[in-house]
């Protein structure tokens, strides 16, 4: 955006930088897809009604002191990496399986039961007895050592070398599944239909990730992918970015309250990580899950007893004018940064701040200090007629043109879920920005309707309906559609 820089004191864009940013917008509206690594921050905000949506229900199990629990509505309760997005852990892999297809594979959540797609459109799921006699997994930290509770799991192999500790997952409390494996690979791959002014089928995605936990509290994970075009299969095996290295870090974690720290290559946690990576509060804020430019190389730590959470970055990049090599994470510049994401996220609610900083020189990117308000109200918590969730999110900030001069910008993102039934989401939303302040008219706003189905698990379907409306110019629309395999 740095071509679109008016004079000094003046307010009105010319002619070329107007035609220039719509022309951005355009492209924003027309062929954007949604993020090949989002997560999704919907589960974190809406699941908190019911204990078994993670793990077999309580029944008699014993509350261990805050310190000592896991049970968080943070991303590090359902994935591997503390912020979010890829691999899952086992609570992450027992919801996948239980609460979000159509048909579970593991026990449904009690609270699930009566859904309508359940009662006219099928029979009810062969995995849940719909009797009090579900199964229960350990009552405390000791009972875990029961060889009842011993895995049953060929997707995650072994255990790490010294055994668990209390602050590891335990056995038996995601049934069969393996809670703290020495070995899991996991895949997730994307496929995509967009229809604006003709039809385009093209590849999203295609990663696969290894987690290695050879000591407990020490995991090394791995995703390799590639980045898809949606120009076709030829163009995104054929890029020199594919195959890169997405992720890439040492964690040592399982420690009291959540405790972690991960060094390697990874994106910083600024605001939610929602699953359109398109969206402005992604995409003008250097969030792009999508590509290798949104990755640094730094150290990460964070805590998260329970509700709180808070994590601090620090980090190395490359210059935004150029895509860091594919599998070095040490090829950065002269460029450093700092990254704060801190809030509180209860069952029915959450509020948080973020703030991320970047120094550089102004023709490597320049400066940037942005920040972030977000939050989310689940009102299904509170009563089971309304199986509503709301999400939002603000960012503005400062960033630097190519010409040293500052200038300011600003987006805006919400979306109202309704969960119709079981492995069924509906969705509007709407996004809003102004990515210079003192360009005139270059704002817009998108607005977005869909329906996400997962029939079971390790499949989703995902269509979408997009219009664009931007300050001056034409209006435009799309219809986008996306078939999601992963495991």
């Amino acid at each position: 955006m740095q071509s679109l820089s008016p004079a000094p004191g003046a307010r009105r864009a010319g002619p070329l930088a107007l035609a220039k940013a719509l022309a951005l917008f355009a492209l924003f509206a027309l062929v954007s897809i949604p993020s090949p690594l989002g997560a999704t921050p919907l589960y974190s905000a809406r699941e908190g009604r019911t204990c078994d949506n993670c793990h077999l229900r309580p029944n008699l199990w014993k509350n261990p002191p805050v310190f000592d629990r896991k049970c968080t509505m943070s991303c590090q309760g359902c994935h591997v990496d503390p912020a979010g997005g890829g691999m899952r852990t086992a609570a992450g892999r027992f919801y996948g399986s239980a609460t979000l297809p159509m048909i579970a594979t593991n026990p449904r959540p009690t609270q699930d039961w009566d859904s309508w797609i359940g009662r006219f459109l099928w029979r009810k799921d062969r995995a849940t007895t719909f009797t009090d006699s579900l199964p229960e997994g350990p009552a405390d930290y000791e009972a875990s050592k029961d060889p009842r509770f011993a895995a049953h799991d060929r997707s995650a192999l072994g255990s790490p070398g010294g055994g668990s500790s209390r602050y590891a997952p335990f056995p038996g409390r995601t049934g069969p599944l393996n809670a703290d494996p020495l070995l899991r690979m996991s895949w997730d791959v994307r496929m995509a239909l967009l229809v604006a002014q003709g039809a385009l089928f093209f590849p999203m995605q295609a990663d696969l990730a290894m987690a290695l936990h050879p000591l407990e509290h020490v995991t090394f994970l791995g995703n390799i992918g590639a980045r898809g075009r949606s120009t076709g299969l030829s163009d995104t095996v054929d890029d020199p970015r594919t195959p890169y290295l997405r992720e890439g870090f040492l964690l040592v974690h399982e420690a009291p309250a959540n405790l972690y720290v991960k060094a390697g290559r990874f994106v910083p946690q600024f605001g939610l990580r929602i699953d359109d990576h398109t969206a402005q509060t992604r995409r003008t804020f250097e969030q792009d899950g999508s590509v290798p430019d949104a990755r640094v190389t730094g150290v990460e730590a964070g805590v998260n007893p329970n509700y709180p959470y808070v994590n601090v970055s620090w980090f190395r990049s490359t210059a935004a004018t150029r895509v860091p090599a594919a599998f070095d994470i040490f090829d950065t510049d002269d460029t450093h940064g700092m990254a704060l994401n801190l809030g509180y996220r209860e069952l029915g609610w959450s509020a948080g701040a973020s703030g991320l900083l970047h120094r550089r020189a102004p023709t490597e990117g320049g400066d940037a200090t942005s920040f972030a308000l977000h939050g989310a109200l689940n009102p299904w918590f509170y009563r089971r007629s309304l199986p509503l969730t709301y999400q939002a999110e603000y960012d503005w900030g400062r960033w630097q043109r190519t010409s040293g001069r500052d200038t300011h910008r600003r987006a805006f993102w919400h979306e109202l879920d309704w969960r119709a039934g079981n492995g069924v989401n509906l969705l509007l939303a709407q996004d809003w920005a102004d990515p210079d302040t003192e360009v005139k008219d270059d704002h817009a706003y998108r607005v977005s309707a869909g329906v996400q189905v997962t029939p079971y698990t390790g499949i989703t379907l995902d269509l979408r309906g997009r219009a664009l409306f931007p300050a001056t110019g034409q209006a435009g629309a799309d219809l986008f559609t996306q078939i999601h395999l992963w495991r």
